[in-house]
């Protein structure tokens, strides 16, 4: 079997004196769909967080294709991976939602072709009628699905989803796993999610695993 792409090992993370993560050992292998789910407070978001660098690991915890994630640059390291997080922040500017997507879209400067993806993405997604919109008056349903659109436009080697189907209703979500299977199966991306609807992804998912206060309690 390949080498993973990620690897964790002996993972503890506190907080207010609090263990929150405690994960012995985690295997995490490339073209697969790993589903994490628990109980509110079991550690997933924490999980997730740590993979994007948005909360630090201890060194040599978390390794990234054979590298320690602690010493990976984190400009390097965005443009491999992608997260879509719970809490979506709001530019102070108005921008409409083609141009939101173009400049998001364009900062993942390895893309040959980011204009024919762009437009691929709209097509799929269906999001002609959001174009013209200013973002900033979008529902937190649509700037979820443009932030999704901006994730699967930018091809990265990895997408993170914190809480996948999060706003979102059965026909975005069907439009949704179709896309991320396509990924998943023939682009070859790594798809890490948390959920409370783990019977939404039977589907796509490779793994399913369930956390319970920080530990791993089920993997299947």
């Amino acid at each position: 079997m390949k080498n993973p792409i990620f690897s964790i090992k002996k993972l503890q993370i506190s907080k207010h004196g609090n263990k929150i993560l405690d994960v012995r050992k985690l295997d995490i292998h490339r073209g697969s769909c790993y589903v994490i789910y628990g109980d509110v407070g079991s550690g997933k978001s924490t999980l997730l967080n740590l993979l994007f660098k948005k909360e630090n690991a201890p060194a040599n915890t978390v390794m990234y294709e054979n590298e320690d994630l602690t010493t990976i640059s984190q400009k390097g390291y965005y443009r491999d991976v992608c997260f879509i997080s719970q809490n979506i922040s709001l530019p102070w500017f108005k921008i409409t939602v083609k141009n939101y997507l173009s400049k998001k879209v364009n900062s993942y400067n390895n893309l040959s072709d980011p204009k024919k993806r762009i437009s691929n993405v709209i097509s799929r997604m269906k999001l002609r009628k959001y174009l013209d919109m200013d973002y900033r008056t979008l529902s937190d349903g649509e700037r979820r699905w443009i932030q999704l659109a901006v994730a699967i436009a930018s091809d990265t080697k990895v997408l993170l989803i914190d809480g996948f189907g999060q706003y979102l209703g059965e026909e975005k979500l069907n439009i949704l796993s179709r896309i991320l299977y396509r990924k998943i199966n023939y682009d070859g991306a790594t798809l890490i999610v948390s959920t409370h609807i783990r019977e939404r992804l039977s589907k796509i998912a490779s793994v399913f695993i369930r956390l319970d206060e920080g530990r791993i309690v089920s993997v299947r």
